[in-house]
């Protein structure tokens, strides 16, 4: 039927999907995280996470990241750019 194959091509649609960005990982090469300032790469979308080792690691391979935390729990020496309120 219609609807059958409207979800084929949708579940193709993703395998594709998947496949190309797998390939796209293998061969992207990423330098160690030093500390030092490297290119970033504009076609990554960025990171939500809880976990402050994987925020730095982002942001020192300059992939944008968000780190979601309680306001209570951030340190006052920690420099925040902006608060976004969660509905």
């Amino acid at each position: 039927t219609f609807r059958d194959t409207v979800i084929l091509v949708a579940f193709c649609q993703c395998l594709c999907l998947d496949i190309v960005g797998m390939l796209e990982y293998l061969e992207t090469v990423l330098p160690p995280a030093t500390g030092t300032i490297i290119e970033g790469f504009n076609h990554w979308m960025g990171a939500f996470t809880t976990d402050p080792k994987v925020c730095q690691q982002h942001f020192e391979t300059h992939i944008p990241v968000w780190l979601i935390w309680k306001p209570d729990c951030v340190p006052e020496d920690m420099k925040v750019l902006k608060e976004v309120d969660i509905i």
